[in-house]
This record gives structure tokens, C-alpha cells and sequence, in this order.
């Protein structure tokens, strides 16, 4: 197996990443909601600077590709415009939450949000915080957010009050009042801060949360300013399974897109029928806010080469990385080899094919993994993530003569 160099940051918008295809620039809309308008300027960006394809990502934000480093300073200034670009960077990198998508008027998830994101931008000592470092903000009717990484959890608890869980524990603090739990985030994230620095002073790497916490046995749970006053409770056990697209009662159709890629030409017929807003999700699927069927079609969301609306549709089944040629480290192209294989994915199994061992488009474990080992060669490994040993080397050949050598363990 190659071991891939991991750049262990994401990119953003100040901060692209270059990659086999040029820029990556990663567009974090606030409280991951894009306007009609927006979204029109997203797709044209796309078509004039980029590739013509937009990304939909695990952090609900979306990504332009294939920008050339000459016209990153002229994407910028149009984003600007928009209300789409922080600041600077710092704001950029601080403000890494994710919301829950299917927020409703009053649960006070987009309250939460809010406030914690003006807390992030206005609060001192976070300079030194794990590049990835993250927040999520549930609502609790449903589980879908298990499965997003995150540093520190918030959801509603009883009455006024908030759960707050760091990473990787069993307890969770319950907060009487969001301004408590905001409290308690920022604690647990300076905290993060203050150890992670002392790490890069020592030649390390700043490690994550839930290993620091891990490496102070848990003591320094008791310690944090802005915790001892909160109640612990147990955490309940939840599995991580996102809701399936299709309709939201009160809120409008959850559409997916193969693989998270939408072309420019699909997301501008989008914005230019439909006025209602378009939240973003961390299962690379777009909330169509507040349309109707008829809506639906007039936006083309019922054309299954671009859209998927329901929850049989067997390319929900597989995810795969961009590939080559347009990630300079992945050893084979991927997602023409995973739509290829998606209708011999069993229902209840998932497939992913990852260009290297990195697994950036998937971190939890898939039924089946296929991990490119050269052009032509793939490894399978089932029950775990693109870093782990297989049970086989298959050809490409071998795989689209035979896709059932998958899953025939199964």
C-alpha cells in the first residue's frame, strides 16, 4: 500500500489547495444556506473559472475546482459580493460547524448556531487549534449527524437546557441555557488550543480532542473553566444513519446528486426556477426549502443523470473520492468505476473507492472499500476504511467483468 501524504488541513476560500486539476476552493455560506441567488453565482462561478462541476461536502459547505491561481483573486472578490467570504482566514478556519439541515423555526438550532458562530469570531486563545477542529449542532429528532466529525457535539437537552459532548466521551454536560453551552464549547476548544500548542512546541503533532482528553486520563474534564457547574449525564447510544431524499414534512425535498458532484448547468437551472433557499448538509445533499412537486420538475430535480430524490436509488450505495487525474495523489480514477458498480451494491451495503489510503470521501467504515493500488488495481477491504489490510487484490478488468466477487461474502 502507498502511503499518501495527508495535508491535515481542509482547504477553504482565502486558503485554496492545489490539486491535480487546479484550486480547490471550499465556500463555507453561513449557517450552510445558500439564497437563489447565491447559488446562480456558485454555478456560474463553476462554469467560468472552474471545471463546471460543484462539490457537495461532509462539512455541508460546497467546493469549486479546477480554478486556476490567477483567477482565485477575481472568485474572491465575487464571493465577497455575495456575503459569501469571511473576513480573513482565521474567521474561515474558526467558524467549522455544522448545523443540522433539517432545523425547524423554533427547535433553536439556528439560534445555537448563531450564537456560537459570533462567539468563535469574537473569542481570544483559539489561534492554535487542530486545523480541523469542529463544532455540530443537532436538533435530536433524528441521528444523521452522528456520523459528521466533530470536536465538541451540542443538541437540546430538556426545557432551555443543551447537551455539550467532547469526541470520544461517554458523559455529556447538560447546560441550563444556550449561553452555557456556548460557554462550555469555547472551554473545551481553548483547552484543545492550549494542549495542541504545547505539542507543536515539542515537535508533535497537535493531535485531536478526543486523543488529548484521552492522554490527560480524562482529568482535565474536571478543570476546564466554564464546565464544573454543568450536570454529566450519560450520552445515549445512536447509530449514524443520514435521512434518506425525499420529501421533509415542512420543509421542502432533500435531493442528492452522484457522488456530491452538480454540474453548473443542473444547480443554475435550480436557482433560476425555484426563489426558496437551498440549505446544505453534511450528506452531500441539498434541503430544496418550501417547493412543491410541480416545483420540483420545473427545476429539473426529477432528471435522475443529475438529481436523486429517492432513497432506492442504487448510487446512493457508493461514494468514491475525486481520483485521478484530478487529485495528483490518487493512483487510478475512481468515480466512473463506482457508478459503473453501483447497481450490484446490495440494499443495506455501501461501496467506496478511494484513489489512495487517505479516505477523504469517506472516514467510517463501508461494507466493501475498494482502494486503488496502481491503475489497473484495486484492493477490497470489507468492514473498514480505505487505511486498512485487505482480504484481496482484484483487477479493474476483474471487477467490471465480475462485480460480484463484492460482495459475495456478504
Amino acid at each position: 500500500m502507498t502511503t499518501p501524504q495527508i495535508q491535515g488541513w481542509c482547504p477553504g476560500a482565502w486558503q485554496p489547495m492545489a490539486s491535480g486539476d487546479g484550486l480547490v476552493v471550499r465556500v463555507r455560506p453561513p449557517l450552510s444556506r445558500l439564497t437563489a441567488q447565491q447559488a446562480l453565482l456558485l454555478a456560474q462561478l463553476a462554469q467560468d473559472h472552474g471545471c463546471g462541476l460543484l462539490e457537495l461536502t461532509s462539512r455541508a459547505n460546497v467546493q469549486l475546482r479546477g480554478i486556476a491561481p490567477e483567477r482565485h483573486g477575481a472568485v474572491l472578490q465575487t464571493l465577497a459580493q455575495q456575503g459569501l467570504l469571511d473576513s480573513d482566514a482565521r474567521t474561515e478556519r474558526l467558524r467549522n460547524l455544522v448545523i443540522d439541515p433539517l432545523w425547524q423555526p423554533g427547535d433553536g438550532v439556528l439560534e445555537m448556531a448563531q450564537a456560537l458562530q459570533t462567539a468563535l469570531t469574537q473569542a481570544q486563545g483559539l489561534d492554535t487549534l487542530p486545523a480541523k477542529f469542529g463544532f455540530s449542532i443537532a436538533s435530536g429528532r433524528h441521528v444523521g449527524l452522528a456520523q459528521v466529525a466533530a470536536d465538541v457535539r451540542l443538541q437540546p437537552g430538556a426545557g432551555t437546557g443543551w447537551r455539550v459532548q467532547a469526541e470520544g466521551q461517554a458523559m455529556a454536560w447538560q447546560a441550563a441555557s444556550s449561553g452555557q453551552a456556548v460557554d462550555a464549547a469555547l472551554a473545551l476548544a481553548r483547552w484543545c488550543a492550549t494542549q495542541a500548542h504545547a505539542r507543536r512546541a515539542q515537535g508533535l503533532h497537535p493531535g485531536r480532542l478526543a486523543s488529548l482528553l484521552q492522554a490527560a486520563n480524562h482529568a482535565a474534564l474536571s478543570n476546564l473553566p466554564g464546565l464544573q457547574h454543568l450536570g454529566r449525564h450519560p450520552t445515549p447510544a445512536i447509530n449514524n444513519d443520514a435521512p434518506p431524499p425525499g420529501w421533509q414534512a415542512n420543509l421542502g425535498l432533500l435531493v442528492a446528486a452522484p457522488l456530491g458532484r452538480v454540474t453548473a448547468a443542473a444547480l443554475a437551472r435550480l436557482a433560476s426556477t425555484h426563489a426558496g433557499g437551498l440549505r446544505l448538509t453534511p450528506w452531500r445533499m441539498l434541503l430544496v426549502e418550501g417547493i412543491d412537486p410541480a416545483g420540483a420538475e420545473a427545476a429539473g430535480l426529477d432528471d435522475a443523470q443529475h438529481w436523486m430524490n429517492s432513497a432506492a436509488d442504487a448510487r446512493l450505495r457508493v461514494s468514491a473520492c475525486t481520483g485521478a487525474p484530478g487529485c495528483p495523489q490518487a493512483l487510478a480514477p475512481t468515480q466512473a468505476l463506482a457508478l459503473e458498480l453501483a447497481p450490484h451494491v446490495p440494499e443495506g451495503a455501501h461501496l467506496h473507492v478511494t484513489g489512495c489510503a487517505k479516505g477523504c470521501a469517506r472516514q467510517q467504515p463501508a461494507t466493501v472499500t475498494l482502494r486503488a493500488e496502481s491503475a489497473q488495481r484495486f484492493a477490497l477491504v470489507r468492514q473498514g476504511r480505505a487505511r486498512d489490510a485487505a482480504q484481496a487484490m482484484l483487477g479493474k478488468n476483474q471487477l467490471r467483468d465480475n462485480p460480484g466477487l463484492l460482495f459475495e461474502e456478504i
